[in-house]
């Protein structure tokens, strides 16, 4: 017998392919229950209709996108650990899936404002908070984790600021229509010399 888990997995899944190949609107509940191989009552047990469907399709992404704890930047300096830290964390963003997602999610925005909002605030704190633990944890080996930007009570804002530095630029241009192919190419160049500005203002040339 399935565990309410795999079940719940396996409509999530679905739901995340059907609202990716339809968009919103061309989504249905019938054809995700199809896909998923659920009945429709039992999705309408967990989830009172699409709208609540995709909100848990976008906070599962936003989940896989700002879990930083496996991510283990290399490098021999702290230079060029936040700049593997940072092309990481901008492939993610290149992601087909978490693009296409996004993308429901803006056209959406108008029709329901308080969702596109309330993914939109999940996905800046958590990535914030877990990115702070990260940088923090990499301020400590180089030995600046009390120091300016990096002191405890500043650290939570240089996180944003880092993701708002090197992410924002990249994730603007793929949700426009950029290729993705073309963009991977730049990345080295282009977090390359973010992160060299982010060190500057951080006073860490």
């Amino acid at each position: 017998m399935e565990r309410a888990g795999e079940v719940e997995e396996r409509i999530l899944d679905a739901a995340e392919r059907i609202f990716l190949q339809r968009g919103f609107d061309g989504a249905s509940v019938d054809e995700i229950a199809q896909t998923a191989r659920a009945g429709k009552p039992t999705i309408y047990a967990r989830y009172p209709g699409k709208e609540s469907l995709f909100a848990a399709v976008m906070a599962r992404q936003v989940a896989r996108n700002t879990q930083f704890e496996n991510l283990a930047p290399h490098g021999r300096t702290f230079h060029a650990k936040l700049i593997n830290l940072g092309t990481a964390l901008a492939e993610r963003m290149l992601n087909d899936d978490t693009i296409g997602l996004l993308r429901s999610a803006i056209a959406e925005a108008q029709r329901f404002p308080e969702l596109t909002r309330g993914v939109n605030e999940m996905a800046r704190k958590r990535a914030a908070a877990n990115l702070a633990k990260l940088l923090a944890e990499l301020a400590r080996e180089e030995g600046i984790e009390a120091k300016g930007a990096f002191a405890p009570e500043r650290i939570a804002d240089t996180a944003r600021i880092f993701l708002d530095v090197v992410l924002f630029g990249v994730l603007m241009r793929r949700l426009m229509g950029e290729d993705a192919k073309a963009l991977r190419k730049e990345l080295p160049d282009h977090v390359r010399l973010r992160v060299e500005f982010f060190l500057g203002s951080c006073g860490r040339n």
